[in-house]
């Protein structure tokens, strides 16, 4: 059975995308992201973005198959892979099944969130959660999509290895699901000029992007939520 992260794979990942980067760690936990603005619209990547199966390496899948994934994109929908095979007919049957993240956070066409620790991390006592931003650039001609995997608590694996790991791995997946679409810009973007992990990625105020690069752990912009939500 392969692992979604399995370090021996990374040897086949290929190059990350516009902007990609381990944000942040300490002994407990780091921050993957990685950011790219594509000539598409947010519905056309949010269609895509639900197909895990037409972009997610089958080598970095729990049954060598990547014809099984899903994603029920509602409030506690699953991120999921279902292991499958031909019966006496060839006709394929479920026989199994795996959670690889739960979806917390739906707005079509600009957030999708979920939580899971992804790979070899889920035999470990981790929390891990993936944001998946997207809005229309500047000019409305582009989109902006992020990826960011934030991840804490106890595990067996040293942070300064896993971490890197992890990033190359999310990286291939974030650059498979973009192939479709044309690069926009050759501007590399700054990470923290986005408001990243809330309701989308709006550019950020020059005084907040300077407050957000001072910040301490404890002050990270993703604690930081959008008032209008209600949330704490």
């Amino acid at each position: 059975m392969k692992s979604v992260l399995f370090p021996a794979a990374l040897l086949a990942a290929m190059s990350s995308p516009a902007f990609a980067d381990v944000k942040a760690a300490s002994d407990t936990g780091f921050n993957s992201v990685h950011i790219a603005t594509v000539n598409a619209t947010p519905a056309e990547i949010w269609k895509r973005l639900l197909s895990p199966k037409d972009y997610w390496n089958k080598a970095h899948s729990w049954s060598g198959s990547s014809a099984g994934f899903y994603i029920d994109a509602q409030a506690n929908g699953c991120f999921c892979e279902l292991f499958q095979e031909a019966d006496e007919n060839g006709k394929l049957k479920t026989v199994g099944s795996v959670e690889h993240m739960r979806v917390i956070f739906v707005q079509p066409g600009k957030v999708l969130r979920m939580q899971g620790a992804l790979g070899p991390l889920q035999s470990e006592a981790v929390i891990g959660t993936l944001t998946v931003a997207m809005e229309p650039a500047k000019d409305n001609a582009a989109t902006r999509v992020s990826f960011s995997y934030v991840v804490g608590g106890y595990m067996r694996y040293k942070v300064s290895e896993i971490a890197p790991a992890v990033d190359k791995v999310l990286g291939e997946q974030f650059k498979n699901m973009l192939l479709p679409f044309a690069p926009a810009g050759t501007e590399i973007p700054k990470v923290d000029s986005f408001k990243l992990d809330i309701e989308t990625i709006e550019e950020a105020a020059s005084d907040e992007a300077s407050e957000v690069s001072t910040a301490k752990p404890d002050e990270d912009v993703s604690a930081s939520e959008s008032p209008q939500t209600g949330k704490s």
